[in-house]
């Protein structure tokens, strides 16, 4: 993503040594005195600029230069660094909040920044446009997994997002299939995980036949950097009746929020098949399925 740093490097880096008082003003570092006097002429300006001036010059900057060098370079930069103001008028000239916002309207801004950067559906071919690709501990019962397009057979459209086109058919015994999302290798820090607990939200979209009932299952779990269970949800068997006049679709959905500290994959297991037991894909029908961790309100 442009200028939003590598997943790593997200976390407040170290502080200056406090072993000598750092004066407000910024001090030219030894290395950029023996680089010679362009750079001691760019820090000085720089330094002598009103904050609403300096304030603009460092919103240009990408993200992770901000946390990982400007931050550094002396107490004035840092504190402009950690407070609110620059990372509400970033927000606001990368379109992430309107114009004209107060920085009271959130506490973290900076971590709202980061978050929002990232925002987007974590799991791979929600709705089938990659067949299974993406997906793992697939189980195909009966005749196992079948992507078709929508409505499909005595179905319903999608009515909800007019850019879903397909969704996952099973068959006559349970049809599972899961993704684990690494949150670390999307971008998501240690620190932000586990001090700021961002909320992760889940959803998914079920659908049975008119001509057959069936049963359709959701279980998502965070877990731990050793894969042990830290928070659960689960909907349990859901029984879809058959109806006669094309039933719709419905969404499951739940956010996961407060659940401690040491979260690192989110596992994400959907299941159907149809209480008929008939040969073929009478069975749940599951697409647009998603995950998303949320910057906070």
């Amino acid at each position: 993503m442009d200028g939003d740093g590598d997943p790593e490097s997200m976390g407040q880096p170290e502080e200056a040594s406090s072993e000598e008082p750092q004066e407000e003003g910024c001090v030219v570092a030894p290395e950029a005195e023996a680089s010679g006097g362009e750079e001691e002429e760019a820090a000085a300006y720089l330094d002598e600029l009103p904050e609403p001036l300096l304030l603009r010059v460092l919103a240009e900057l990408p993200a992770a230069e901000l946390v990982q060098a400007c931050r550094l370079v002396c107490l004035r930069w840092k504190e402009l660094v950690d407070g609110a103001p620059l990372w509400l008028l970033k927000c606001q000239q990368e379109g992430l909040v309107p114009e004209g916002g107060s920085e009271d309207e959130r506490d973290h801004w900076q971590q709202f920044y980061f978050l929002s950067k990232r925002r987007r559906n974590l799991l791979r071919n929600p709705c089938g446009e990659e067949d299974l690709e993406g997906w793992c501990d697939v189980e195909h019962g009966g005749d196992g997994w079948r992507v078709e397009e929508l409505p499909g057979d005595c179905g319903a459209e999608f009515a909800h997002d007019e850019s879903v086109r397909k969704f996952f058919a099973s068959s006559f015994e349970w049809c599972r299939k899961a993704q684990v999302i690494d949150l670390q290798a999307e971008g998501y820090w240690e620190e932000l995980l586990d001090t700021t607990q961002p909320a992760i939200v889940v959803k998914d979209w079920y659908s049975g036949r008119s001509d057959a009932g069936c049963l359709y299952e959701l279980t998502v779990k965070l877990l731990s950097e050793h894969e042990d269970v830290l928070a659960e949800f689960s909907t349990g068997q859901v029984a879809v009746p058959q109806d006669g006049e094309d039933g719709g679709w419905t969404e499951v959905s739940h956010t996961f929020t407060d659940y401690g500290p040491g979260v690192r994959f989110v596992r994400f297991e959907h299941a159907g098949q149809d209480s008929v037991y008939w040969k073929g894909w009478f069975g749940a029908r599951v697409t647009n399925s998603s995950v998303w961790v949320e910057p906070p309100e």
